[in-house]
């Protein structure tokens, strides 16, 4: 009697095994790594809160989405710069303080999402600073 051969794991069939599992871990990891919003986590800032009272708020971290609208200020580069900020979320202007520390180069009417503290007089202070 003749001897059937056996059908058994070719090679082929491990190369497809193995390029398939890498694309499932490349989507995977792609999935798992994006984010669509750099600052989760971080309340945005009811605009209507801050406006009725600023000073209430003071000495909490929140987050506005807005497009610098003009430089409020003649100050030193050196002691930081005070902009006009127009939040997306209602329209409203707001001041921001940003200070010389972060150093970087804001532009009118360029969009930016800003982790920013309420200080005690009811400015913004800018602690981090993404272009949107």
């Amino acid at each position: 009697m003749a001897r059937r051969a056996q059908s058994g794991l070719k090679p082929t069939h491990l190369i497809g095994l193995l390029v398939l599992l890498s694309v499932g871990l490349g989507i995977a990891y792609t999935l798992l790594t994006r984010t669509s919003d750099p600052m989760t986590g971080i309340t945005s800032l009811s605009t209507e809160e801050y406006l009725e009272s600023s000073i209430a708020l003071s000495g909490n971290v929140y987050k506005i989405e807005g497009t610098v609208d003009d430089r409020l200020d003649n100050w030193r580069a050196v002691d930081g710069r005070l902009f006009s900020v127009q939040v997306s979320e209602a329209g409203s202007f707001v001041p921001v303080w940003v200070p010389a520390g972060l150093e970087t180069n804001i532009q009118r009417g360029q969009r930016y999402i800003m982790k920013v503290r309420v200080l005690e007089t009811g400015v913004l202070e800018v602690l981090e600073l993404l272009k949107a």
